[in-house]
């Protein structure tokens, strides 16, 4: 009886996290947006990507390189890790995806 009432507790908890927890916003070109600042908000915010992007993935974002991004995270994975030199363009799909 104790367990299964501190697994319930437990996956309330997290639960409440997720609910909670939601997309860092990333400037968008429309903000005149400069690849600088993109890659500064990804490094302030990527630690946040690796469980959220798993539990409670975000929308689709089109990249100023035209190409669907899963989400912030993805579109930050790019840019820190394959040094793209990208900004967001708005959310959404992209229109020639």
């Amino acid at each position: 009886m104790k367990r299964t009432f501190s697994d319930a507790i437990l996956i309330l908890a997290i639960s409440m996290w997720m609910a909670f927890a939601i997309g860092f916003p990333l400037p968008m070109a429309s903000e005149r947006a400069q690849p600088d600042k993109t890659t500064v908000e990804c490094l302030k915010n990527i630690n946040n990507c690796w469980f959220l992007s798993y539990m409670k993935p975000s929308g689709p974002i089109c990249g100023s390189d035209q190409v669907t991004y899963s989400g912030e995270c993805h579109l930050c994975s790019k840019i820190l890790f394959e040094g793209l030199n990208i900004t967001k363009l708005y959310d959404g799909a992209c229109e020639n995806s």
